[in-house]
């Protein structure tokens, strides 16, 4: 008899080990969506460019600075430029500047900055990239003297 007892019990905690085991589940399904990224910032804030000597009998020595501001940029598409372009017209000085040590594109090489957007970086895709902007103002002892801000913009862009 106590085999029989022991046979039912074992039999019962199987059945209940069984339906205990049973298992639940539900899904669902997520969608991720990535949208096109195109951004662009400048590092390092404003920066003032002073043409203040020369040698006699020559033009005024020309003013760079290549170390105060940086460009970086995102893109998660394919065929993009960044231009550059100045918000007025420069008067009373040259002003140039150069995308230099590029990661993520071509430089566009040194350009004088006008209210012509101009193709600063090239081969933009797919990629984050950044480089040293490298400014150069100059002027001629007849341009005299002057003080002007310009607001420099860089646009990320397609490249047609």
């Amino acid at each position: 008899m106590n085999k029989k007892l022991l046979s039912l019990l074992s039999l019962a905690a199987l059945g209940v080990s069984g339906s205990a085991l049973a298992a639940s589940s539900a899904s669902h399904d997520v969608t991720v969506t990535v949208s096109a990224i195109n951004e662009v910032s400048v590092a390092g804030g404003n920066l003032t460019l002073t043409i203040s000597t020369a040698t006699a009998g020559s033009e005024p020595d020309a003013a760079t600075d290549s170390t105060t501001c940086d460009l970086a940029w995102t893109t998660n598409e394919a065929s993009k430029k960044i231009t550059v372009a100045s918000g007025t017209t420069i008067s009373g000085a040259t002003l140039k500047v150069t995308a230099a040590n590029v990661t993520g594109g071509t430089s566009g090489g040194q350009l004088t900055l006008s209210t012509t957007a101009q193709d600063f970086v090239t081969g933009v895709a797919t990629t984050t990239g950044g480089c040293d902007l490298s400014y150069e103002a100059s002027a001629t002892a007849a341009d005299g003297t002057s003080s002007t801000t310009y607001t420099i913009t860089y646009t990320i862009t397609a490249a047609v």
